[in-house]
């Protein structure tokens, strides 16, 4: 085996070989899985915010958008270390952050307050998600790890299926702060899980020389033109979905007039739909290949951006259809897209690649959030007005991406 290969967790290194290969996938999908309830959950809860805390549209983004911007912040500070610990250890520590500010979420009585607690857990939830996807990528050899990788975005979809819908009932029922103290208190036994059963993963850190200057990791990265295309591939994608799905709930029921108790339904509909595609998707990139894929999917994509961001008046079977093809493209474009940024590097530098990816993606997520309450506005009776032009900012957005993925190159196969 030549120094890059031994870098890779082979079967007989792990406690039960790929059996648990099999658990620690679950388990970091069970972990982001947490992180996307906690990043999610505020987004359906934008007519809720609106409403107890008396802002207006422009305003209510900010409980999203402070998150992703402190998480991308973190992200990109925390990849000058992130190749320099055991990356078990990195997660425990940054998953235990997370939960304290979840956990804090839970008592925020006043707008302001709710604002800095999103900070702080965004501080924490925009490491542990790159920590997430590195441990995968240093376990699964790239010929399988677009599979692997559908499991991962699976836990998008599961949240929208149970975390999203339970959240929303939670807040409807008691208060906006309850959903963050369960949230809290299951991601402590998901904390507990991680440190019984996942291994030492320290692999990567084999005849690793020390840094002296601990930015050089980052400026590496902005020096190598491969992995800046991967990151801002992964700012695009993020970028180009939730420009849309930031107002997606406000519009289907101030505009469209979908019964607003069944917006759990909606993404209960749409999670399942993706739980099921999910899976067959990564299957067809590993087969295809990952741009291949990648750009049939992200085209596909358009369609239910362009239907759902246009439409005024349907039936609800018709509004979930098009939700649902809105989750599962958006989801499914995502699998063969992070396979190709897994392998935009190699493995003793993909901690620190991963780390700014997520930031990347936080960023993405932020200015996303910011950009479409500049756009739309509240009109007479509640109605999002200007909703269609974050429908083309998105299909342009997608397109970029399309060129941009064309100019990343797989540089690591495992």
């Amino acid at each position: 085996m030549d120094s890059i290969d031994s870098l890779v967790i082979e079967e007989r290194n792990l406690p039960n070989g790929r059996h648990n290969e099999y658990l620690i996938v679950f388990l970091m999908a069970s972990i982001s899985y947490l992180a996307s309830v906690d990043s999610m959950l505020m987004i359906p809860l934008g007519n809720i915010v609106m409403k107890t805390f008396l802002v207006s549209p422009i305003k209510s983004t900010a409980v999203v958008s402070v998150y992703s911007l402190m998480a991308g912040a973190s992200g990109f500070l925390s990849a000058s270390i992130m190749d320099r610990f055991d990356r078990k250890k990195l997660l425990v520590y940054t998953f235990m952050g997370f939960i304290i500010g979840t956990a804090l979420c839970g008592y925020a009585y006043n707008f302001n307050l709710l604002i800095f607690y999103r900070g702080i857990t965004g501080v924490f939830g925009g490491i542990v998600g790159g920590v997430c996807v590195a441990i995968i990528s240093d376990i699964i050899p790239y010929n399988r790890r677009a599979t692997a990788m559908s499991i991962i975005s699976l836990s998008f979809a599961v949240a929208a299926i149970t975390g999203v819908p339970l959240g929303l009932l939670l807040a409807k029922e008691y208060s906006i702060q309850f959903p963050f103290k369960i949230l809290a208190l299951i991601s402590l036994f998901a904390l507990i899980a991680i440190i019984v059963w996942i291994p030492a993963i320290d692999k990567h850190l084999a005849d690793k020389k020390p840094i002296k200057n601990p930015f050089s990791t980052i400026s590496n990265i902005f020096l190598d033109t491969n992995q800046m295309m991967a990151l801002l591939l992964a700012f695009l994608l993020v970028f180009s979905h939730f420009i849309v799905i930031q107002f997606i709930v406000p519009y289907m029921v101030n505009n469209v007039g979908f019964d607003e108790h069944l917006v759990p339904v909606m993404y209960a509909v749409g999670g399942v739909c993706t739980i099921i595609t999910s899976p067959f998707i990564g299957k067809l990139a590993d087969k295809k290949g990952n741009f291949q894929s990648f750009v049939f999917l992200l085209l596909l994509s358009f369609i239910p951006i362009i239907a759902s961001t246009h439409i005024h008046r349907a039936s609800m079977p018709l509004a979930t259809i098009i939700c649902a093809f809105f989750f599962i493209l958006a989801a499914g474009r995502m699998i063969p897209a992070y396979t190709l940024m897994s392998a935009a590097t190699t493995p003793d530098k993909r901690g620190g690649f991963m780390s700014m990816r997520s930031a990347c993606m936080e960023l993405g997520t932020g200015i996303a959030s910011i950009s479409s309450g500049f756009i739309v506005s509240q009109g007479a009776g509640g109605r999002i007005e200007h909703f269609h032009y974050v429908g083309y900012v998105s299909v342009i957005a997608g397109l970029l991406a399309i060129w941009v993925a064309s100019r990343v190159k797989v540089v690591s196969i495992i």
